[in-house]
């Protein structure tokens, strides 16, 4: 009997010091295992779920897929029934662009992706704009030239100068920060904040009085490989 009683006081000490030191270190939570979807268009419309408003000269359009077949063969494997087309004519190299409010936690994510279509050298640049709430309000105030007073915008201009469909995955570290908020990614829904308020796209033609059309599909926010 006494054998048995000390073994398993000698069982609880060793738990007891196992709990003492820590035990095993805890597994780190695991990374989202899917990218967060802004929009991939397959409810045939870009004005809900999210709802994108559209300004300036830019002319958005919802179309099929199925003549858009040229590019990277993985893309267009991938590419669903429906995309947005975005065309205008510009007014000093500027088109327009279109918009939608996210409100989202989006700390958690490192790159930006999307598929886009081109039509050739001169389809046009397009810029993607994101804007993190840095003064807890939820709101992004901004300057005469659309620039945050208090918050960062995030943005990164690509020329689309090719043919047929090509996904980018681009490192929210190669985005310009603007604006006068923390200078820093950090789109937390924390303290008030609103996280990423919104996305724009911004349409600029290669010329001054130019033009632009492309087609973009599959606007996600991803984890760097």
């Amino acid at each position: 009997m006494k054998k048995i009683v000390l073994g398993l006081l000698i069982i609880l000490l060793s738990g007891s010091m196992v709990l003492a030191f820590g035990g095993p270190a805890p597994e780190a939570p695991a990374k989202a295992a899917y990218p967060y979807l802004i929009d991939n268009f397959e409810d045939g419309t870009y004005t809900k779920d999210p709802e994108w408003f559209s300004f300036d000269g830019i002319v958005p359009s919802i179309v099929k897929t199925s003549t858009l077949r040229e590019g990277d063969p993985k893309v267009v494997s991938l590419i669903g029934q429906y995309a947005l087309n975005l065309t205008g004519s510009a007014r000093d190299w500027y088109v327009g662009g279109l918009g939608t409010v996210l409100g989202i936690d989006a700390s958690g994510y490192s790159t930006f992706e999307i598929d886009v279509y081109g039509y050739g050298e001169q389809s046009g640049k397009l810029k993607i704009e994101l804007y993190d709430d840095d003064n807890g309000n939820a709101d992004i105030e901004v300057d005469k030239s659309f620039k945050p007073l208090y918050d960062d915008l995030f943005s990164k201009e690509i020329d689309v100068n090719w043919t047929g469909w090509k996904h980018l995955s681009i490192p929210i570290s190669e985005f310009t920060i603007e604006g006068r908020g923390g200078k820093k990614w950090d789109p937390t829904l924390a303290n008030g904040s609103g996280g990423l308020v919104k996305i724009q796209l911004i349409s600029v033609a290669n010329s001054q009085t130019g033009s632009i059309n492309y087609t973009v599909d599959n606007l996600e926010l991803g984890l760097a490989k």
